[in-house]
């Protein structure tokens, strides 16, 4: 990682540590954990669009488990290693404070995977909110608000870069749309679903 990656990890998670941000930047993160933002996107989409309901947790499905697979294969190939091992000579010196909530973790940094299944729905669910025309402009902002603020909270809580979930961003959101417009389209046609593409 760059100097920079350095001192915009150090800016946020050091520089933003609060009592009151450990409340809702720190536990933000939870909602990257699959088993938690996942069962919250199938009941956003259940509002979103009951009669497309089924054809939407489909691309959910379908999304997840591309991205997922591309995030485990690119983990284990760079194997990076977290903020407490880069900074670990730092923090044995007193030269560098990294403020760690949660599991504290060491390596495979690189991507970010709660940022990953953060925008992983936020993308099929703006994409749900398009097809059903029940989700406005600042409807889709507010959604990607609310993977951003995962994303940064990753960092809050000492466990990526900034890079770590920038890569994670492009990878569950490409991912996303990929699905949605192109192998799920593909797909629908041979299942009969017509309607998936619109």
């Amino acid at each position: 990682m760059t100097p920079l990656d350095r001192a915009l990890f150090l800016a946020i998670n050091h520089g933003l540590h609060s009592s009151f941000n450990d409340y809702w930047l720190g536990y933000a993160t939870w909602l990257g954990n699959g088993w938690i933002g996942f069962p919250l996107a199938i009941l956003a989409l259940l509002v979103i669009d009951r009669k497309e309901f089924l054809q939407n947790i489909s691309v959910l499905v379908v999304a997840g488990v591309v991205g997922g697979i591309a995030l485990n294969v690119i983990k284990q190939a760079v194997h990076a290693p977290r903020p407490l091992t880069v900074f670990a000579p730092d923090i044995a010196a007193g030269r560098v404070y990294v403020h760690v909530m949660f599991e504290r973790l060491y390596w495979n940094s690189f991507p970010s995977g709660h940022t990953q299944t953060a925008f992983t729905i936020a993308a099929v669910l703006a994409w749900a909110g398009v097809r059903s025309h029940k989700i406005n402009v600042w409807g889709r902002a507010g959604i990607f608000a609310v993977a951003s603020l995962v994303a940064v909270s990753r960092i809050y809580c000492g466990a990526h870069f900034p890079s770590d979930i920038l890569a994670g961003a492009i990878l569950g959101g490409g991912s996303a749309w990929l699905c949605c417009y192109g192998a799920v389209r593909w797909h629908a046609k041979r299942w009969g679903l017509d309607n998936l593409s619109k």
